[in-house]
């Protein structure tokens, strides 16, 4: 009787309940919370079971364990709690989740003009012969004030020269990541979340999981070169391209931040259509 009472309000509840499941799986699948989650899972049906079969022993001990399993939950989930949360509330977590950057993904970006590729490239290319360590993140559209608040404030052109100055070793900015907003160099010496990701090869240092952790969190780009191996990659949506060359960097950031001067007339003169025609292309 109760399945003729299936109405369309419970499949949009149904529907909406496995995409968040399937959204904040998506988040930890790679990080030891993942296992701890299932774990958790376990246990839970172990109680329903329990509880059907009116075993009073085992369901007395199990519930007297719920009573303070939340708060040993949230101790033990602190750390990826305050990362989800975080991640959350960034504007590009929130496109994501109700796939409107799938939808605009070439319509938001910050032009290639703007970020003066040959000049982050040609730097790229002297800390790799030089073997010099660093990290320049490029976002698209997120909101990284909280990582810029981590570093140290700038306000200036992007150049080789200035970025050899910031990465020298001695120099007082060198440790800690680049932030390049709208054609700007808005910050350095940025901390960035390293990756919790288990399946990363073991030779992947600490820099290489800070742009991946960097990546996972926002729909930046990070370049990175290895102090050790003078090796350039790039990290995006919480994965890694190594060993590339200054040629491909370049291929690749402009084909990242690409917008043709045709999309962006279409976007600013034929309003919702030109968007519509845009996407159907």
């Amino acid at each position: 009787m109760g399945f003729f009472n299936f109405g369309f309000v419970d499949l949009i509840d149904i529907l909406l309940t496995a995409y968040i499941l399937y959204f904040v799986y998506k988040k930890f699948k790679r990080s030891t919370a993942m296992n701890i989650i299932v774990g958790v899972f376990i246990i839970y049906i172990i109680w329903m079971v329990v509880r059907a079969l009116n075993m009073s022993l085992i369901s007395t001990i199990m519930n007297n364990v719920a009573s303070v399993g939340l708060l040993a939950l949230v101790v033990v989930f602190h750390p990826e709690i305050r990362k989800f949360l975080l991640d959350l509330g960034n504007k590009s977590s929130l496109s994501k989740f109700f796939s409107i950057e799938r939808i605009f993904h070439k319509v938001i970006k910050q032009s290639a003009e703007e970020l003066n590729i040959s000049e982050i490239v040609k730097a790229c290319d002297s800390f790799a012969q030089h073997k010099v360590g660093a990290l320049i993140v490029l976002p698209s559209h997120s909101d990284l004030t909280a990582i810029i608040e981590t570093g140290e404030r700038l306000d200036c052109n992007i150049s080789a020269r200035i970025l050899d100055a910031i990465f020298f070793k001695n120099a007082p900015l060198h440790d800690g990541a680049v932030i390049i907003v709208k054609g700007r160099i808005v910050a350095a010496k940025c901390v960035l979340p390293v990756s919790s990701n288990m399946d990363l090869p073991k030779k992947i240092g600490l820099r290489h999981r800070s742009g991946i952790g960097m990546s996972e969190v926002s729909d930046s780009l990070v370049v990175i070169v290895s102090e050790e191996r003078g090796e350039i990659s790039y990290s995006e949506y919480g994965g890694i391209v190594t060993g590339i060359t200054p040629e491909q960097l370049s291929d690749k950031l402009k084909e990242r931040f690409a917008v043709s001067d045709a999309d962006e007339s279409m976007i600013a003169n034929g309003g919702v259509r030109g968007i519509l025609r845009l996407l159907r292309r």
